[in-house]
């Protein structure tokens, strides 16, 4: 028993370990849905930076650039397949838990720390769109676990660890690493006024390279990457300016839409109902605690310093979706939220009678463990042979329809068979993941072709002096270049790249059609392919 009290933080991270390995387990050689976009955009990336190509540069990347590398080494050490990828995701998975679990254990109780782990691992909404951003949360709940530190101990190596990862985030996503610095800048200001700590050599420090250090490191490691690139270039890859992207909301518009989504989840069933009304008596009971002066003056404080950064970093980690109005750009703050629940539920329950507190405590646990069998049970039945992506640089389950794994595969193999091996084929408007599965370089940096991308006439000119370059002789043109219905997509040739489209309609012949031309297209279904090839070959 000595043992174990000794060692009880080494062995809940343990518990941790373990409850994610069986929680992702399933997850291994499945995906929910592959887009030949999106999808098919981080796995090229993968694939070039270990080919030793750089992002922004040599190809057309949209996030900060250290994620390919890191994909791209498990594609060096596992193999290169779909399946690589997801064990990254699944690796950066458990470590988010894990590092959850170390924040709030130095808030909370051990038992609530290892129950929001779990509950992060099971509930935690993919970016499903992007093997990219789950990297970015995991610094996030870094920075959040260095800071909740910092509020107990005022710990110099909490402050600089809080900056490490922050420099990390910068390069993974660079708006949500700017503002985790602000949130950190703020967290440390206020808890050394709070605890009356001066602003002493190694704090000054500290603030220089916060606010000098960082900011000019990461101008010299993105400016190396995009220099020589056009400013409309630069922008497509960081789609920061007020127009760069299709989606505006008004702010107050988004937190109204927030409040219908979160009353609707609530309501929505039993289970959430049940969590919802625990989640309100908790913080109220941590009200009623706070304002009866029923807790030690420095466990109060620590709480009050720990939920207001934990909350700022919330509402920081909000930005996107407030200026958007996209659901799921509320995922950055996600693990926040859960956080704040279960430092809430502990507090709570620490000064009720243990019994209630074991029921309370119970149910959750019995919540996160029925759910995880249940997302368990439908990943397993979902593995069967119609939807298993069979194409050697696949062999992953997936969720997609199986006439878009049908074509998607078709479309490989005649490229496969058609391709000589050291010749190039030209994708458009987005369906990346055809260089993937073929194992070829793109002949040009571009890799998407929309409306909202706002490619202008020197850029396409440039495109098809790439084309002429390398002497490209084919070209697979998706049925997503004429969308209809979905925003800022548009028409090749009509609403965006008029010089591209002529080049191809004037000097290209269809030789083989794949897959739905019937149905609108979209993202990740109703999936279309045309092969073309140059005229007089």
């Amino acid at each position: 028993m000595i043992f174990f009290k000794q060692n009880s933080k080494c062995l809940v991270l343990l518990l941790v370990l373990i409850a994610g390995i069986i929680i992702t387990a399933p997850c291994a050689n499945f995906q929910d849905f592959l887009s030949q976009g999106d999808h098919g955009r981080d796995l090229y990336a993968a694939q070039a930076v270990y080919r030793g190509e750089l992002p922004y540069r040599d190809f057309w990347w949209v996030y900060g650039p250290l994620m390919p590398y890191y994909y791209g080494l498990f594609f060096k050490i596992f193999g290169t397949q779909i399946s690589s990828m997801i064990l990254g995701k699944l690796i950066l998975k458990i470590l988010g838990g894990i590092l959850i679990c170390l924040g709030l254990m130095e808030v909370s109780s051990e038992i609530a720390a290892f129950l929001c782990a779990c509950w992060f691992m099971v509930f935690q909404q993919d970016f499903f769109f992007t093997y990219n951003h789950l990297g970015g949360i995991v610094m996030i709940l870094g920075v959040a676990y260095c800071l909740l530190s910092y509020t107990q101990k005022n710990s110099s190596r909490a402050a600089w660890g809080a900056l490490g990862f922050i420099f990390t985030l910068c390069l993974i996503k660079i708006n949500f690493g700017l503002a985790a610095l602000a949130v950190c800048v703020i967290t440390v200001g206020v808890c050394d006024y709070v605890h009356r700590i001066p602003l002493n050599t190694t704090k000054k420090t500290f603030y220089t390279v916060a606010f000098i250090g960082i900011p000019i490191l990461l101008f010299i490691i993105y400016w190396s990457l995009l220099k020589g690139l056009s400013i409309m270039e630069i922008r497509q890859c960081l789609p920061y300016k007020e127009g760069d992207q299709p989606y505006a909301m008004n702010p107050w518009l988004a937190i109204k839409n927030f409040a219908q989504i979160t009353f609707h989840t609530i309501t929505s069933n039993w289970t959430n109902l049940a969590f919802a009304v625990i989640i309100n008596a908790s913080a109220l009971r941590c009200i009623y605690l706070f304002n009866q002066n029923k807790l030690p003056s420095q466990r109060k404080t620590n709480l009050i310093l720990s939920l207001s950064m934990l909350g700022l970093f919330y509402v920081a980690n909000s930005h996107e979706y407030l200026k958007s109005g996209v659901w799921y750009r509320l995922f950055w703050a996600q693990p926040l939220s859960m956080m704040i629940t279960f430092l809430l539920v502990d507090t709570a329950t620490q000064s009720i009678p243990k019994v209630a507190r074991k029921i309370i405590l119970t149910f959750l646990a019995g919540l996160a463990i029925y759910c995880s069998l249940l997302i368990g049970h439908q990943v397993i039945a979902s593995k069967t042979e119609n939807q298993f992506f069979s194409l050697p640089r696949g062999g992953i389950y997936l969720t997609n329809s199986p006439s878009w794994i049908t074509t998607v595969e078709q479309t490989t193999e005649f490229l496969n068979k058609t391709l000589k091996p050291d010749e190039l084929f030209f994708a458009l408007p987005y369906d990346c993941l055809y260089y993937y599965l073929t194992a070829k370089k793109t002949p040009t940096r571009q890799l998407i072709f929309f409306e909202h991308i706002k490619i202008p006439m020197e850029q396409e000119k440039s495109v098809i002096a790439d084309l002429e370059k390398n002497h490209v002789n084919y070209v697979l043109l998706s049925s997503r270049a004429f969308a209809r219905q979905e925003l800022g997509l548009g028409f090749l040739g009509t609403s965006y790249c008029p010089l591209i489209g002529k080049y191809i309609q004037d000097n290209f012949v269809p030789i083989a059609r794949f897959g739905d031309w019937k149905n609108e297209p979209g993202w990740a279904w109703n999936h279309g392919t045309l092969i073309l090839r140059r005229k007089g070959i």
